[in-house]
């Protein structure tokens, strides 16, 4: 199925769903209670990821990850800016450094239309020690610097369940990997997400968080790209599927102000599709990675 089909698949049902209403629907369970607490408007978060996994790749394993945004309310429209670090704890780029990580992002939330919730954002990314394996090109950084500018548009589809559709635009890529593949000037990449998710709540102080969804890709990689990964593997499109996942979380309420969220997920790419052998940490590829993790998220 075309990435076109497939989106005109979830307009059309986004834009039928109130013709539906009528169709009977358990009753969702409300929010787990917590007790009265200030307003809040921003928030710490801090926890360890067993992979570090971006747009259907993985950068790293073991991370520590750190973030803190804070949502100005008294605006037109509600911005929320942050700041985040991530960490590798073993040597696991394909120069045998430590890989890091460090963001800054913005995100605004725009009014809402016929039930559509939409905002936009943008998100920077520094990796000050991904360097390129070996050869002419070792000085050269592998994406030192990159921006993402990105749309997301949410609805509520029926029992709870929404679906959400993500579109990024990666200034960098995909010639920020040119020092691996090859020399090239070929730059701008478009990243679409589309998925669907549903919270439930499991007793008065856990919930269940569940998410799935798919990515395509459009001038995400060089075209064409040759890399030693496992023998020749060599790519002639570089647009294409790049990705699924799933994603199970079970928030715990701690108290009215801390969240405690482990979680498990599942990043598949299938034989032929864009992420299916690419390996950025040496070792071995990339293809269906099991991993999970947990986080302490404290508002202030």
């Amino acid at each position: 199925m075309k990435l076109p089909l497939l989106l005109t698949t979830l307009i059309g049902a986004l834009t039928v769903n109130g013709a539906i209403g009528g169709t009977y629907c358990p009753p969702v369970s409300p929010k787990c209670p917590v007790e009265c607490c200030p307003d809040s408007n921003g928030e710490i978060s801090i926890g360890y990821h067993s992979d570090y996994i971006l747009h259907g790749v993985r950068f790293m394993r073991d991370n520590i990850t750190a973030d803190v945004n804070y949502t100005f309310h008294s605006l037109p429209v509600p911005i929320t800016l942050g700041a985040r670090q991530i960490t590798g704890l073993s040597s696991s780029n394909q120069n045998g450094a430590n890989f890091d990580e460090s963001d800054i992002y913005a995100t605004v939330q725009l009014p809402g239309v016929f039930g559509f919730e939409t905002s936009v954002g943008y998100i920077h990314r520094f990796f000050p020690n991904l360097r390129p394996p070996t050869g002419a090109n070792q000085a050269n950084n592998v994406g030192d610097s990159r921006g993402e500018l990105w749309l997301l548009i949410e609805r509520e589809l029926f029992c709870g369940v929404s679906a959400y559709y993500r579109r990024g635009y990666d200034n960098h890529m995909p010639s920020a990997m040119a020092p691996l593949n090859g020399n090239t000037d070929d730059a701008g990449a478009w990243i679409h997400e589309l998925g669907l998710e549903k919270s439930l709540c499991l007793t008065d102080c856990v919930g269940l968080d569940l998410s799935a969804g798919v990515l395509y890709t459009d001038n995400y990689w060089p075209s064409p790209i040759t890399a030693a990964r496992d023998g020749a593997l060599d790519r002639v499109n570089s647009s294409g599927w790049n990705s699924y996942y799933l994603k199970a979380s079970l928030p715990i309420v701690i108290n009215c102000n801390a969240t405690l969220v482990p979680y498990l997920g599942y990043n598949g790419t299938p034989d032929s599709w864009m992420a299916d052998g690419v390996d950025l940490i040496g070792g071995g590829n990339a293809n269906d990675i099991f991993h999970g993790g947990v986080s302490l998220k404290v508002s202030f």
